[in-house]
């Protein structure tokens, strides 16, 4: 296999012990990596930028987002002349062996196709399922279909920020992140950036990483008295904010024009799937997070993005 020059990129926020995990599980990779670039979003530091000789730690108290930090890692690795940047959140572990799947994979295919990311299969250790990779058809975002029956390799149109790896060779001509995403859809609207100029996206099955997709907890449904308490996920309001607005903007700028009012529908009709599910299972701040749904919403229709929330 070819020595590739190799950076990964972290987003840290507040949780110390994930991030450490993460740079453990990094740090444990079967082929080598030159530099550790962390974007730390936290109101206090939790990593010292002298921690390790090879990781360089750019603090931002004031909270530049999901799309700031992306934007920053993408631009200093184009700098800085690597062939390759692995991107992360910071609650994710890659099996050992995963960046030297990815890359012996990668190696094979792009001997006949234009790759600009290729990533792992995520393992949602929430659901204890695989989560999939997304494409874009008509007027949605939607799970790649029978994704149990796929045996190891597929092309998608999108896939989370982490575990994956960006060729920098392909980014150089691909549109930057959109800082006025901030948060949340931040990874797919990059993925279509890629598509827009005939990239292509693969997972690898065999290449497997452990993700925390989402914090989930304990609830009941308030309106069935008898039921026994079951796990989902819970958001902040700022996190509904953000995915409803990013979604819809995302979507709605995508679709060709006669899909549009298909489009608009859909984006309706997860806003009321996502109220009535706050209504039922949401614990706290129920009248506030329906409230963020519907301005997120609205504001993802007429494009008002930035840190708005």
């Amino acid at each position: 296999m070819k020595n590739y020059k190799i950076a990964v990129y972290i987003t840290a926020y507040q949780e110390k012990e994930a991030l450490q995990k993460t740079i453990t599980a990094i740090t444990k990779q079967s082929s080598p990596i030159e530099k550790i670039f962390i974007v730390d979003n936290s109101k206090s530091q939790i990593i010292a930028n002298n921690h390790q000789e090879n990781i360089i730690v750019d603090f931002h108290p004031e909270n530049i987002g999901v799309a700031g930090g992306l934007k920053i890692a993408v631009s200093w690795a184009i700098q800085k002349g690597y062939d390759f940047l692995w991107l992360f959140d910071q609650d994710s572990e890659p099996d050992d062996d995963v960046l030297e799947k990815l890359l012996t994979n990668y190696q094979d295919l792009s001997q006949n196709q234009n790759i600009g990311i290729i990533a792992p299969a995520i393992f949602d250790i929430n659901t204890k399922q695989e989560f999939p990779g997304y494409i874009f058809s008509d007027y949605k975002l939607a799970p790649i279909p029978g994704l149990a029956k796929i045996k190891n390799i597929y092309q998608c149109d999108a896939v989370i920020t982490s575990g994956s790896l960006i060729n920098i060779n392909a980014a150089k001509y691909v549109e930057l992140p959109r800082v006025d995403l901030f948060l949340d859809a931040v990874d797919y609207a990059y993925c279509m950036n890629f598509r827009k100029k005939e990239y292509k996206i693969i997972v690898i099955k065999n290449a497997m990483m452990k993700h925390r997709i989402g914090n989930y907890s304990q609830v009941k449904d308030r309106f069935k008295k008898y039921t026994n308490t079951f796990s989902t996920f819970i958001c902040s309001p700022s996190r509904y904010y953000y995915a409803c607005r990013n979604h819809t903007f995302f979507e709605t700028r995508l679709v060709q024009k006669k899909f549009l009012y298909r489009s608009i529908a859909y984006r309706i009709k997860i806003l009321l799937t996502m109220m009535e599910r706050i209504i039922r299972y949401e614990p706290d701040s129920v009248l506030i997070k329906l409230w963020a749904c519907i301005v997120g919403t609205f504001d993802g229709f007429r494009g008002k993005l930035g840190k708005t929330w």
